[in-house]
């Protein structure tokens, strides 16, 4: 059966084959879009980074804790094992209202080192964080603070 042409002699059918070609070409065509748009996407996304300012600190007493380099942490200047601050931490929230924190990570500290002492932080009751940055040129130190519900 020729397109377009009826056949002579039998009975006259309608053309029932759909010609795939046209579908596959249009699929692939935007596959090809797909495909070249896609990593575009992920660098489109607006972040506006916070900048280190200075902040005059209305903390009274914050509780002090460093995080070196190798992931060892300080307490008060004083080095101290995960389960001794959470420990100290949780003393701290049983005697009233819980203590704001104050933290200080090394810059070239892993990411998941911070996480995992805020996780720890957070599950002692404490939900007051503020981050220690340097400062500017010409500026003092400032805290970033983060509260969390």
């Amino acid at each position: 059966m020729a397109f377009g042409q009826l056949e002579r002699g039998g009975s006259p059918q309608p053309m029932s084959e759909i010609n795939m070609t046209p579908l596959v070409d249009v699929m692939l065509v935007l596959l090809i879009i797909f495909i070249v748009t896609a990593p575009l996407l992920t660098h489109n996304v607006k972040i506006n980074l916070p900048k280190a300012q200075t902040t005059a600190s209305s903390i009274q007493n914050p509780i002090k804790i460093s995080l070196a380099r190798d992931a060892e942490i300080y307490l008060d200047g004083k080095s101290i094992t995960r389960h001794e601050l959470e420990f100290a931490l949780r003393q701290q929230v049983s005697r009233g209202e819980p203590p704001t924190v104050e933290l200080r990570a090394d810059g070239d500290l892993a990411y998941q080192h911070v996480v995992r002492l805020m996780a720890l932080i957070q599950n002692t009751g404490i939900t007051k964080i503020s981050f220690v940055t340097e400062p500017a040129k010409g500026e003092e130190t400032s805290a970033a603070s983060l509260s969390t519900p």
